[in-house]
């Protein structure tokens, strides 16, 4: 078995959206009592904030500093985020801290050998965070003490497993103070030193927990850890470290949880159609944003355009200060292009779904005949574009066709009457029969209906009918 370590030890600072690279930002934890920097950025160092130092004294030295205590509920969220990118080169992943354990000694054929593999995932674009400290090794935990410890090492075999610990800290062995501390009062600062010691010695003298870890390190011993797997459903959040009090502005930070969500779909050569935004504010309910689109999609630069689309119909209560994304379906990718000799419809399916972000999905949609004689009834409104499982439905007729009008009215308009004749601004004049329809007794909407041609004093030319069951007269439609 190969096993590949993943580091990330910027994961507590990256955790927190600052929207500005420059902007120092330190997280603490609290140590002895007293709270410390536990990671500060790049301009927090500039500023001469180090790790380790107290509170107190960062603020002298940057009464500016944006602070947040660690958050380890944030922290596996965004592993977990990673791990769902990462189940693109392995199955078998586990947790540790601020680390991913990846086994992929089964997947490395499938990639064309261990190197090529390697590769790949430290380029690949799709990664939510870049790929700086990793580590390959036979054991979970030699992977593990070695991305941490010597990034950029690889131990093939077994056998050399020993040569690459031995100089590592034997703190790093175990958390267990009683353990260390015997170890250390015996002389031993080095896995190195523990190594070099007879076996039934060393569990003389400290007994036999340090031979057990000491062999799932080299290898030796089954090393069990529970083996993550990926969520039916996406939702993850992102506390901003600014107020976002601007609509437009919020398009920045979702990139995040768009890519995550991206990674995710991948995983699973999976799409989506229906995205659920939420905009948590200080004092006022959660904003709500529904993001649909025509056809399903896993590319991050669509979803935000769309995205990007929507927001300028949005209006905030007051600042955003946390924003959540959630997915509750998803479905495998199409694959299918269409047929050989078949139009494109790529951009017109991305025009529209733009104009229905910005104008509102109710404001563009399609239409579809239905098999019914009643002119009212025969179309229904539908997406756009219809799915490529859609059949076409066969036309009872055809607007323009001869005796029927282009234009017809929403809902048929009652005419008055003279002397039997029907009034439209004057009387009008009936040219010539259409069509008679009995039809819907099915439904509870029958209808009996004469159709005629008829001509006002204008010379408009106009669609009438008479209801043979109570004799009225009414205007369905109007011709060119």
């Amino acid at each position: 078995m190969q096993w590949l370590g993943l580091y990330f030890p910027d994961l507590p600072l990256d955790v927190f959206w600052s929207g500005e690279t420059d902007t120092p930002l330190a997280v603490t934890r609290r140590r002895k009592g007293r709270d410390i920097i536990d990671r500060c950025n790049v301009s927090a160092r500039q500023q001469g904030i180090r790790p380790g130092m107290p509170l107190n004294a960062a603020l002298v030295l940057y009464p500016g500093l944006h602070l947040h205590e660690r958050d380890a509920k944030g922290e596996q969220q965004r592993l977990e985020a990673i791990a769902a990118w990462a189940w693109n080169y392995s199955s078998r992943i586990s947790f540790d801290p601020l680390l991913l354990l990846l086994e992929v000694g089964g997947s490395a054929k499938l990639f064309g050998g261990i190197d090529i593999l390697l590769e790949r995932l430290c380029t690949d674009t799709r990664a939510p965070v870049a790929v700086e400290y990793h580590a390959l090794a036979p054991s979970p935990g030699a992977a593990a003490l070695l991305a941490r410890l010597r990034p950029g090492c690889r131990v093939g075999a077994t056998r050399e497993l020993r040569e690459a610990l031995g100089d590592i800290p034997l703190a790093q062995l175990t958390r267990d103070a009683r353990l260390l501390n015997l170890m250390q009062g015996i002389g031993l600062s080095s896995l190195g030193d523990a190594l070099d010691l007879p076996r039934p010695e060393l569990a003389r003298r400290v007994g036999q927990e340090a031979l057990r870890l000491l062999d799932r390190l080299l290898g030796r011993a089954p090393d069990p850890r529970p083996l993550w797997q990926p969520p039916a459903r996406f939702h993850q959040s992102l506390l901003l470290l600014a107020e976002i009090g601007q609509a437009p502005a919020l398009q920045f930070p979702a990139r995040r949880l768009v890519e995550a969500l991206c990674a995710f779909l991948h995983s699973r050569d999976a799409a989506v159609q229906q995205l659920h935004w939420r905009f948590l504010h200080r004092d006022a309910p959660p904003s709500q944003l529904d993001q649909g689109m025509l056809t399903p999609s896993n590319q991050a630069g669509h979803l935000l355009e769309l995205f990007r689309q929507h927001l300028e119909n949005l209006q905030l209560p007051e600042a955003v200060v946390e924003m959540e994304l959630r997915v509750d379906a998803w479905q495998a990718a199409d694959k299918i292009h269409g047929d050989l000799f078949a139009p494109a419809r790529h951009e017109d399916q991305g025009f529209l779904e733009r104009l229905r972000a910005r104008l509102g999905e109710d404001s563009v949609r399609g239409l579809q005949g239905r098999p019914d004689h009643r002119p009212e009834k025969r179309w229904r409104y539908r997406d756009p574009l219809p799915a490529r499982e859609d059949t076409p439905c066969r036309e009872v007729f055809s607007p323009g066709e001869t005796g029927v009008p282009l234009w017809l009215l929403p809902r048929p308009r009652r005419l008055r009457q003279r002397n039997g004749q029907p009034w439209h601004e004057d009387c009008l004049q009936l040219r010539a029969f259409s069509r008679r329809i009995e039809t819907g007794w099915w439904d509870g909407e029958d209808v009996a209906r004469d159709y005629y041609r008829a001509r006002n004093p204008a010379g408009q030319e106009l669609w009438v009918y008479r209801d043979r069951r109570s004799g009225h007269w009414y205007l369905q439609g109007v011709f060119e």
